[in-house]
């Protein structure tokens, strides 16, 4: 790294190092000792924009007091945009390219964990042990042992837990589409529920890049590739294609807008399963939410094709079964196999149906459908149905709702209370290993894997080799688990 570029590094990151305590007679009822203080890990995609913007948005019970990456440059232009969110000079704000200091924080209340997939479990479960209240994205794990792990630590320690499936808290761009669908679901509109279809978007990458296959490692005072990896093999070469959604130049911005959808590590299976996860973590959640939670008895898996080239490796296409104790079939894919669109659908004894997805997706030509709003419609809306009686009306049932219709409130709240939010850290589990479940089908084409979801546990004992995956000894989720055991 050239000097210039060092330099403005080190200016940045000492501007933000020590904190400053705002007066509380600036802020009255706002004082900084009336709200509970969070740090944000993880400068990505998800954490400059959803989860930064999120706590802003209940500044008047949250405080943002530091932010951490292992990339020096993101996280030096961390503080503008974290200004620009809050509307105000954020003088006190601290940043560290190392979680750890993060966690020994005697003054942080509870860490917001936006990092790449593979790091979630260890630091849930280490945050956990550090005392502190824990919210993750999405997927919280990439093995069955991580997500299991995650609920024993949360209990145990009886820490407050939250997760990123925003859908099931009124997500601003779902109005509340996914919650009013559940419980019209659950209220008997369509009757017994028979079939399920879930829609998930494929991983087709960018392939062209403008950065190099593989480029010399970075200086770890500019980007610490080694606990980038943390749990991951470090046996691979260092490249933007490994470590960034979108290349970035020496200020940590993005130079070039990649046509595409995920790219990066989010198309490489050692640090994440693809979009089975990543899109799976929301909709399979949705259809498991009007199933009371269950999970599946087998998933198979008929179809699955992987990306190749560059470094990128996950499914692209797919379409998988999963049957479920109730009888019920719910059948997940890629539009090119199934034609669903990204969403989740319900049906009936009778025909009748729910559909539930974001915003508003386009009905293909020629597939047009009457709906309860429009004959021969031409989108779905959030929530649809094929006659209007069935989205009349307040449902005759209702599920554990999130009437701020604001996700990350109920976190903050719950930091407060002790009281768990509206989606529990066994419900997170039960959907995260679904789409565990799922990725292992994709991986063994074919091969029916039968699953007890009272158990948690595979009911055919060659599958037991799917329980776990591979992780560094000194990241390792089931040791720092198995010192919250120790502590009784």
């Amino acid at each position: 790294m050239n000097a210039t570029r060092r330099n403005f590094l080190k200016s940045a990151l000492a501007a933000g190092s020590f904190p400053t305590i705002i007066p509380a007679s600036v802020l009255g009822e706002n004082a900084p000792s009336n709200k509970v203080q969070i740090a944000l890990i993880g400068c990505g995609r998800i954490g400059t924009t959803m989860d930064i913007s999120g706590i802003a948005r209940n500044e008047d019970i949250a405080m943002l007091t530091t932010i951490c990456d292992v990339d020096a440059a993101r996280l030096a232009n961390m503080k503008p945009v974290a200004e620009r969110y809050y509307q105000h000079k954020m003088d006190h704000l601290k940043l560290e390219m190392d979680y750890r200091k993060v966690l020994d924080d005697p003054g942080i209340d509870g860490v917001m964990i936006c990092t790449q997939d593979h790091w979630h479990a260890r630091m849930v479960v280490e945050a956990c042990l550090k005392g502190k209240d824990v919210y993750v994205q999405k997927p919280m794990a990439l093995s069955i042992e991580e997500s299991e792990a995650i609920v024993e630590a949360v209990r145990r320690t009886k820490r407050v837990f939250h997760i990123g499936t925003q859908q099931r808290s009124d997500r601003g761009g779902c109005g509340d589409g996914f919650r009013r669908g559940v419980e019209y679901v659950i209220s008997g509109r369509i009757g017994t529920l028979k079939r399920i279809d879930v829609g998930i978007i494929d991983n087709s990458p960018a392939t062209e890049w403008n950065v190099p296959l593989y480029e010399e490692t970075p200086d770890p005072r500019d980007f610490n590739f080694d606990l980038w990896l943390g749990p991951a093999r470090n046996d691979v070469r260092y490249s933007q294609l490994r470590t960034h959604w979108r290349p970035v130049g020496p200020d940590g911005k993005v130079v070039a807008k990649i046509p595409g959808q995920n790219v990066g590590w989010l198309q490489i299976q050692d640090y994440c399963t693809g979009n089975i996860s990543g899109w799976g973590s929301h909709h399979v959640d949705i259809a498991q939410w009007a199933m009371g939670g269950t999970g599946p008895l087998s998933v198979k898996c008929e179809k699955a094709t992987f990306l190749k080239g560059r470094l990128f490796n996950v499914h692209d296409d797919c379409l998988i079964t999963y049957t479920y104790p109730n009888g019920i079939e719910m059948r997940l894919g890629t539009p090119r196999l199934t034609g669903f669109r990204c969403g989740t659908m319900f049906y009936g004894e009778n025909g009748d149906w729910i559909s539930t997805c974001r915003n508003t997706s386009v009905i293909p030509e020629g597939k047009r459908v009457d709906t309860a709003f429009k004959p021969k419609a031409d989108v779905w809306r959030n929530c649809e149905a094929n006659k209007k009686e069935i989205l009349e009306g307040e449902p005759e049932k209702q599920v554990v709702r999130n009437n701020e219709k604001n996700h990350h409130r109920p976190w903050f709240l719950g930091m407060r209370s002790r009281k768990d939010t509206n989606i529990t850290v066994e419900e997170a589990n039960t959907s995260t290993i679904s789409c565990i479940l799922g990725y292992h089908a994709m991986n063994n084409i074919g091969h029916t894997i039968g699953w007890d979801p009272v158990k948690r546990a595979f009911t055919n004992p060659e599958d037991q080799k799917l329980y776990s995956c591979f992780e560094r000894p000194q990241f390792s989720v089931a040791q720092a688990l198995k010192e919250i055991r120790q502590r009784g």
